[in-house]
């Protein structure tokens, strides 16, 4: 794991940062990232955000090499599971409202897969294109009929990337170190008239739509927004915010999540700059859900000890953000784990603690031997998978019986 340094906060540049949660990981051998963090907010404008980090450019290259969002089947942003398809035909009639104009130049940066690229598409936009690091997903988007896909980010920007009438950051800003450096950059690709559109994680209502502990505090999502901290970083950025709002869209099947976005254009020499009170609020909600985080997770290792994992061994099924706060948190981390599994095939090779990241079929190799479901975002679906394909071991889920 590299080590990380300190950062600003990513919204005023200040250094004012009260402590709010120590986080820890455990992670696949050799990934870049650090094994935990500080969240703070800042005593200036209100934000949170996580600190120690790497530099920027482990990032660029995490979203390059080891995107999650590469493969179709369990990626989110393409569109392949119904609930994620509808949600990014949502998005899509949004930006048709902030944007009518059929022929204005829609740049997605950050498109994973093209989901919301291929509903703009549909939506009658002729002139599209999708900017992502990850070589597979603008693969994806090319195969997308009239789409132009390009390989870059919002640091590297592709030379052939003109002028955009509209530039859309879906849940992108939550993942980004330098977040001043990337709403800085924009202005190169945004025509004086045109717009961004910006969507994250509301953090102000993590508590409302709590799946699993801490899960919103993990290794790719550092900066926590509220509604007035995202008006905020543009607003003093030299961008009119024109609009703003928060949604709530489905992150599985059968739970949603909370959204923020806003509306924001280049300021204009004729324009009065708007002015941002700083966020009084976010630290509050930050602190509430930190304390129902804990309630959670001290029910998960109650029920770690009832399936008595401490003596038995075991395979775990997901290898993500969940996982890895669980191992470090909670009974989970002294089981004896046969082997770890996840369906996207990006995981599989890997080592976790030494021990070895496998496809999901070499499960039937040792069909005595327990699958602790270590998603809980996704758990009900993993357990209809495993039933749906005959697998023959026991399963074991941490949130059953959780209210």
């Amino acid at each position: 794991m590299m080590r990380g340094e300190e950062r600003p906060c990513p919204v005023c540049g200040a250094h004012a940062a009260e402590v709010l949660h120590v986080r820890r990981f455990v992670l696949p051998d050799g990934h870049p990232f650090v094994a935990g963090y500080q969240v703070v907010t800042c005593g200036t404008c209100g934000a949170a955000y996580a600190t120690p980090l790497p530099p920027q450019e482990a990032y660029e290259a995490f979203y390059r090499d080891r995107s999650k969002y590469a493969d179709a089947a369990t990626g989110t942003g393409g569109g392949v599971q119904p609930w994620d398809d509808a949600r990014l035909a949502d998005t899509a009639r949004q930006l048709a409202e902030l944007v009518p104009d059929r022929t204005a130049h829609v740049m997605d940066v950050g498109c994973g897969a093209g989901g919301l690229l291929r509903h703009l598409r549909q939506l009658g936009y002729s002139r599209l294109t999708g900017i992502d690091p990850a070589p597979a997903c603008v693969a994806a988007v090319q195969a997308i009929d009239g789409v132009r896909g390009l390989v870059g980010s919002l640091f590297t920007l592709p030379a052939t990337a003109t002028p955009a009438d509209c530039v859309v950051l879906s849940h992108v800003l939550e993942h980004v170190r330098d977040v001043g450096a990337a709403v800085d950059g924009l202005r190169a690709v945004v025509h004086r008239d045109g717009c961004v559109y910006a969507e994250v994680p509301d953090a102000t209502r993590y508590a409302d739509f709590l799946v699993a502990p801490y899960l919103d505090f993990n290794t790719e999502h550092i900066n926590h927004f509220s509604v007035g901290t995202l008006r905020r970083l543009f607003a003093t950025r030299g961008w009119q915010v024109t609009a703003s709002g928060t949604k709530t869209i489905w992150s599985s099947p059968s739970t949603q999540y909370p959204c923020a976005w806003v509306a924001a254009r280049p300021r204009h020499a004729s324009d009065t700059p708007s002015t941002e009170e700083p966020d009084t609020t976010l630290r509050h909600a930050l602190q509430r859900y930190v304390k129902a985080s804990e309630t959670l997770l001290s029910a998960i290792s109650a029920n770690c000890d009832r399936a008595q994992l401490a003596i038995r061994e075991v395979f775990v099924w997901g290898t993500g953000q969940t996982t890895a706060i669980l191992l470090a948190e909670t009974p989970l981390g002294t089981t004896r784990v046969v082997a770890y599994t996840d369906s996207n095939p990006i995981y599989h090779g890997l080592t976790i603690a030494g021990v070895p990241v496998v496809p999901p079929e070499q499960l039937r190799e040792r069909p005595e031997v327990p699958v602790v479901i270590g998603s809980l975002l996704h758990g009900a679906e993993i357990v209809t998978a495993l039933t749906a394909r005959r697998f023959p071991n026991p399963i074991i889920r941490l949130d059953f019986s959780i209210p």
